[in-house]
C-alpha cells in the first residue's frame, strides 16, 4: 500500500470548505453560489443566453430558469429577446455588478484566511497551479 493519499483525500476539505466561503458570502446578498456564479459568467462574457450560462457552468438548464428569475426579479440581471425567441440574453445591471463584486471581495477576504497558514510565495504558486490544473480539465473536457 502506498503512502500517497488521492487528490480527492486531499481536495475535498478544501473544496468543501470553499464551497462555503462562497455559499455563505453569496448569502449575505440575498443570492445563493449558483447566482454569484451566474453573475461572475454574465459579467465576463456579455449577450450570453440562458442555455450558455448553463453549459459554461455545467449545470442544468432546468434550475437556471429559477437562479435566472431571482436575479431579475431582485434587478442584478435582465433578460431580453435574441434573435431566436426561445434564448434569452443575460446582461448583468449596474446592482449585480455591485453585488458582484461585493460577493467576489468577500470570497477573497475569506479564502485568504483559508490559505493563512501558507506564505505568500505557496499562496501564490497553489493558486497558480490549481488554475493551470482547472484549465487543463477543461480542455481535456472540450478536446
Amino acid at each position: 500500500m502506498s503512502d500517497r493519499q488521492d487528490l480527492l483525500g486531499s481536495l475535498l476539505p478544501i473544496t468543501r470548505a470553499l464551497r462555503t466561503i462562497e455559499d455563505e458570502a453569496a448569502a449575505e446578498h440575498g443570492i445563493t453560489m449558483w447566482q454569484y456564479a451566474i453573475l461572475a459568467v454574465t459579467a465576463q462574457r456579455p449577450d450570453l443566453n440562458q442555455g450558455d450560462v448553463a453549459r459554461l457552468l455545467e449545470y442544468s438548464k432546468n434550475r437556471i430558469v429559477g437562479d435566472i428569475d431571482h436575479l431579475e426579479e431582485s434587478g442584478l440581471l435582465q433578460r431580453t429577446a435574441g434573435n431566436d425567441r426561445r434564448a434569452n440574453l443575460l446582461t448583468i445591471t449596474r446592482a449585480g455588478r455591485s453585488v458582484l463584486r461585493d460577493v467576489q471581495a468577500e470570497v477573497h477576504r475569506r479564502e485568504d484566511l483559508l490559505l493563512a497558514g501558507l506564505s505568500p510565495t505557496a499562496r501564490a504558486q497553489f493558486s497558480r497551479q490549481a488554475r493551470r490544473l482547472g484549465e487543463q480539465v477543461r480542455a481535456a473536457r472540450h478536446a
